[in-house]
C-alpha cells in the first residue's frame, strides 16, 4: 500500500461500444465502472520496477447481460529496495540504533532499529548509497564486514540486504588490542599482536585483510581462529602475546596498500574493539632466517619440530606452525592439504614442539609436512616448509 497510484486502462474489445478510459488508483482502492454488457480488456501500468504483477499486466473480463458485478483483480508484489537487519548479542547489549541511508546527492533516509530488528526502505530508488549504523554503544562493536558503513548499489529489480552483526561486552572484563603489526609476502601474511585482558582468558582471534575501511578484500572474508585460552603466552596473562600466520588465496598485488583488521574475545564472549592497521610488505633485509629446522616422524606416535632463527636486527620473536595432511582426511576434499594447528597462539622463542598423531587428527601416514613461519617483533617473517618427515 506504499506503492502507486497505478493506471488502469479499460477498453471494450470489439470497438463497437467506444469504451476506452483510463483511471488511476492506489493499491487499497476499489474502482467501480458502469459499463454495458460486453467483453473488456483491462491493462495496468505505472508499476514500479521493484514490483511485479502476478500472471499478467493485462486481463480480459466478460460482463454478461443482466448481471450485477464482474470483477478484475490484479495481484502486485513489491520488493523493498533496501532491507537492513541488526543482530545483537553479548553482555549489556545496546537496545537500539539509528540507521541512515545516504545517496550521492546527500539526501538521507533514516530509521530507528531495535537490537534485533528489520527495517525495509520500500520507496528507495535505484542508485548508490552508504548505509550507516549510528549510535552504537561504546561497549559494543560491529563485527560484520564493512563495520558501521556499508556501500550498496540498489538496482531496479530485487532487494539489497545489509546485515549488521553487533557484539557487546562487559566493560570491566573486555580485552583490548594494544599493538598490532603484520606483513605479507608471496600470498602469505604473518602478524604479532599484544592484547590486555583483566581475566587472562582470551580465546579467539578474528583476522581480516581489508581496504582500510573495514571491508574485506579476501574471497572468503576474514578468518576466526580458536583455542588460544590454554596457550602459555595467553593463559592467565594480563597481556597476551600472540603470533599468527595465514596462507591466502590472493596475490601480493592484491595485498598491497591494504590493512589488517583484528579483534579478540574472551571465554565469555567479550569482544575487543577492532584494530585496523596498515599491512606492510615484508622487509626481507630485516626478516628472520632459519638457523636450524627439521620436522620428523617419531615412529607412528608423534611428529617433532625443531627450529631456531637468526635475525639481522636481533628482534626475532617466535614462530607459527602448520601441520599438513592429505586432502580429505579432516575436511571435505578441496584440492588442498588439510591443516592442523597445535599452537594457535604461536610459539615464543625457539621451536621445540611435538604433536601426537592418531588421536583424532589423522594417522601417522596421513601427514605430509610442516610449515614454520619465523616472525620478528615488527611482523616480518620467513616461511619455510619441510615435506620430508622421515629424516
Amino acid at each position: 500500500t506504499t506503492r502507486g497510484p497505478f493506471s488502469f486502462r479499460v477498453r471494450e474489445l470489439s470497438g463497437q461500444l467506444g469504451v476506452d478510459t483510463t483511471v488511476r488508483a492506489s493499491p487499497a482502492d476499489t474502482i467501480i465502472l458502469s459499463v454495458a454488457a460486453a467483453t473488456y480488456r483491462v491493462d495496468i501500468s505505472d508499476v514500479p520496477a521493484a514490483c511485479a504483477v502476478r500472471q499478467s499486466t493485462a486481463q480480459a473480463i466478460v460482463v454478461p447481460p443482466n448481471t450485477n458485478t464482474s470483477l478484475v483483480r490484479f495481484f502486485i508484489t513489491c520488493e523493498p529496495g533496501l532491507t537492513v537487519i541488526t543482530g545483537t548479542d553479548g553482555a549489556a547489549s545496546d537496545p537500539d540504533y539509528v540507521v541512515t541511508v545516504t545517496n550521492a546527492k546527500g539526501a538521507v533516509f533514516s530509521s530507528v532499529l531495535r537490537s534485533n530488528d528489520t527495517v525495509r526502505f520500500a520507496g528507495i530508488e535505484a542508485g548508490n548509497y552508504d548505509v550507516t549504523l549510528r549510535l552504537v554503544a561504546d561497549n559494543c562493536v560491529v563485527t560484520s564486514n564493512g563495520g558501521e558503513i556499508v556501500p550498496v548499489s540498489v538496482v531496479t529489480r530485487g532487494s539489497v540486504l545489509v546485515r549488521y552483526r553487533i557484539v557487546c561486552a562487559q566493560v570491566a572484563s573486555r580485552p583490548r588490542i594494544v599493538r598490532l603489526v603484520g606483513s605479507y609476502h608471496e600470498g602469505s601474511i604473518a602478524y604479532v599482536l599484544r592484547a590486555t585482558d583483566p581475566e587472562g582468558d582470551i580465546t579467539r582471534t578474528f583476522v581480516d585483510v581489508t581496504d582500510c575501511n573495514r571491508r574485506s578484500v579476501l574471497p572468503g572474508g576474514g578468518q576466526l581462529r580458536q583455542g588460544l585460552a590454554s596457550a602459555p603466552n595467553v593463559a592467565r596473562r594480563d597481556t597476551a602475546l600472540i603470533i599468527g600466520a595465514y596462507d591466502l588465496d590472493v596475490t601480493d598485488a592484491q595485498l598491497a596498500n591494504r590493512c589488517l583488521a583484528v579483534w579478540v574475545d574472551d571465554a565469555f564472549g567479550n569482544v575487543s574493539p577492532i584494530l585496523e592497521v596498515p599491512l606492510l610488505r615484508r622487509n626481507a633485509a630485516r626478516a628472520p632466517a632459519p638457523m636450524t629446522f627439521n620436522a620428523r616422524l617419531n615412529g607412528v606416535r608423534s611428529i617433532s619440530v625443531n627450529a631456531s632463527a637468526s635475525d639481522p636486527n636481533g628482534d626475532y620473536l617466535g614462530a607459527f606452525l602448520v601441520y599438513l595432511l592429505r586432502d580429505g582426511v579432516l575436511t571435505n576434499p578441496d584440492g588442498q592439504p588439510d591443516r592442523v594447528l597445535q599452537q594457535p597462539a604461536g610459539i615464543i622463542g625457539p621451536v621445540n614442539a611435538e604433536l601426537g598423531v592418531g588421536i583424532g587428527f589423522g594417522a601417522w601416514n596421513d601427514y605430509l609436512g610442516v610449515i614454520v613461519y619465523l616472525v620478528d617483533a615488527e611482523g616480518n617473517f620467513t616461511r619455510v616448509i619441510d615435506m620430508d618427515l622421515f629424516q
